[in-house]
C-alpha cells in the first residue's frame, strides 16, 4: 500500500524574484518520500475451512439455513502493514495478486503489498535471510514491539530445515526452488557432475545443449552454510532428466541385461543423445481408461530388465500376445504339459514290457521273435531314462499363468 514518509521540518526561505535551480533543488530535496509499495507482516494464510470461518469469509444465505464458507477467499492472507498501521491490532485481508500462479507464504514471512482499484494485493515475499525454505523474521511491523513475540494460529506446521538448499545454477538458467527439496530447472548442460563415488566428472558432454530438470527430495547435504546443491539423479528422491547431449550417470538397478549395459554405456557417452531418464524408488504408469492403453514403442530395442520378478498380468478372459497383435497360438503350461508327457512315456514303457515275451508261429510252430527282446528292453531303459529329464525343459525364469483348455 502506498505510504509517504515526511523529512524532518526545516523552514525554507526562498528569496524575493525568479527562483534559482538551487533554490528548487533545496525544496524537492525536503518534500515526503513516496512509496507505491509496502511490505506487510503475515500473520495467517487461508488454506482451510477453519481459517476461512474465523476470518468471517462467509456466505449468509444456505439451503440449511447454516452459514456457508466463502471459498472465493481461498489463499488469501491476514496481515499487518509494516509501515502504515496504526497499532498491534491494525491488521488487514489482502488477496493474492496472481490468480493462476500462486506463492503461499509462510506467517512471520513478509509479502509486497500494493493497492489497486481500492483493493489491496500481495505478491512475493521478501527475501529476507535468502533461504528458499523459510524467510521469516516475526515482528518487524514499525509500531509493533518486538519482543514481545508474534501468536499465530494453532497446529502451524514446522517447516524450518536448514539442510534444504537452492540449486546451484549457471548462467541464463531459469529455476524454481521449493521450500521443501523439490525444483525445477531450465538450464543448459552442466560443468559439474558428481560420478557415484562422489568425485567430480568435469566433461558432463557438449556445452549450452538445453535441459530440463525435474526433483523431488534433496540428496545432497551441504556442510557449508546457504551453499547450493546440485542435482542428483542417484541421490535426489525422484528424479525426472529431460537432456540433450549430456552425459546422465544413473546408476542402474540392475545390471544383468545386454539391453542395460548398452543404455547405461550410451547414456554416459559425452554426447548421449537427446534423452528423458526418469529415476525414483518406485514407477507407476496407469491408463484409467478402457479406451486408452499404454504403448511402448522403439525405433531400435525395448529392454526390461529386474532383479526379482517381471509380472505380466491378465484376467482370465484377457489375452497375453507375444510376436504379434494377431497372435492366436496358445502357449504350453510347463508343468502341465511335462505331466502329460511323463503320462506318455510311462504308456510306453508299459507297451515295451508287455511285448518283450512276444512270439511268433511258423508254421504251427510258437516260436521267439529273435529281435524285439532287446529292442523293448532298450526302448524301456531309454524311456527311463527321459523320465528323469522331465524338469529340463521348464525356464527358471519365465512362468505363465495357464487355464486349462478342454477337458
Amino acid at each position: 500500500m502506498a505510504y509517504k514518509i515526511n523529512r524532518d521540518d526545516e523552514h525554507i526561505v526562498l528569496p524575493d524574484g525568479p527562483a534559482t535551480v538551487r533554490d528548487i533543488q533545496r525544496y524537492v530535496k525536503d518534500s515526503p518520500e513516496f512509496y507505491e509499495l509496502e511490505p506487510a507482516e503475515v500473520l495467517e494464510v487461508f488454506l482451510d475451512e477453519e481459517d476461512l470461518m474465523n476470518s468471517g469469509a462467509i456466505i449468509n444465505q444456505s439451503r440449511n439455513g447454516e452459514p456457508m464458507v466463502d471459498w472465493s477467499k481461498y489463499g488469501w492472507i491476514k496481515a499487518r502493514m509494516s509501515v502504515s498501521n496504526s497499532g498491534k491490532e491494525d491488521v488487514v485481508i489482502i488477496a493474492p495478486l496472481d490468480s493462476n500462479i500462486k506463492e503461499y507464504p509462510h506467517p512471520g514471512e513478509y509479502v509486497i503489498v500494493a493497492k489497486y482499484f481500492g483493493d489491496l494485493y500481495y505478491t512475493q515475499k521478501l527475501n529476507m535471510h535468502n533461504s528458499i525454505n523459510l524467510n521469516s523474521f516475526p515482528g518487524l511491523s514499525k509500531v509493533y514491539d518486538m519482543f514481545t513475540g508474534e501468536t499465530y494460529k494453532d497446529n502451524l506446521p514446522l517447516i524450518g530445515n536448514s539442510d534444504i538448499r537452492q540449486v546451484k545454477a549457471e548462467e541464463g538458467d531459469i529455476i524454481f526452488n521449493g521450500r521443501f527439496g523439490q525444483s525445477i530447472k531450465f538450464g543448459s548442460n552442466v560443468k559439474e557432475l558428481i560420478d557415484a563415488d562422489g568425485d567430480l566428472v568435469p566433461d558432463t558432454g557438449e556445452p549450452h545443449s538445453p535441459n530440463v530438470i525435474i526433483r523431488a527430495g534433496q540428496g545432497e547435504v551441504s556442510t557449508e552454510n546457504n551453499k547450493p546443491v546440485r542435482e542428483n539423479i542417484n541421490l535426489d528422491g525422484s528424479s525426472i532428466w529431460m537432456t540433450t547431449n549430456q552425459k546422465v550417470n544413473l546408476n542402474f538397478s540392475t545390471m544383468n541385461s545386454k539391453f542395460v549395459s548398452i543404455y547405461s554405456h550410451e547414456a554416459k557417452k559425452n554426447d548421449g543423445g537427446k534423452q528423458i531418464v526418469i529415476n525414483s524408488d518406485r514407477l507407476v504408469f496407469n491408463a484409467k481408461s478402457d479406451k486408452s492403453g499404454i504403448v511402448f514403442s522403439s525405433n531400435s530395442t525395448v529392454g526390461i530388465s529386474a532383479n526379482k520378478e517381471i509380472g505380466v498380468v491378465v484376467p482370465p478372459t484377457g489375452k497375453v500376445k507375444l510376436g504379434d497383435y494377431y497372435a492366436n497360438q496358445p502357449a504350453l503350461g510347463g508343468d502341465l504339459t511335462m505331466e502329460l508327457f511323463e503320462k506318455l512315456i510311462t504308456y510306453l514303457i508299459d507297451f515295451a514290457n508287455g511285448i518283450k515275451g512276444a512270439k511268433g508261429s511258423v508254421v504251427d510252430f510258437v516260436v521267439p521273435i529273435s529281435d524285439i527282446l532287446p529292442t523293448a528292453m532298450g526302448l524301456v531303459a531309454s524311456l527311463n531314462e527321459l523320465k528323469t529329464r522331465m524338469d529340463e525343459p521348464k525356464s527358471k525364469t519365465v512362468q505363465v499363468g495357464h487355464i486349462r483348455g478342454p477337458q
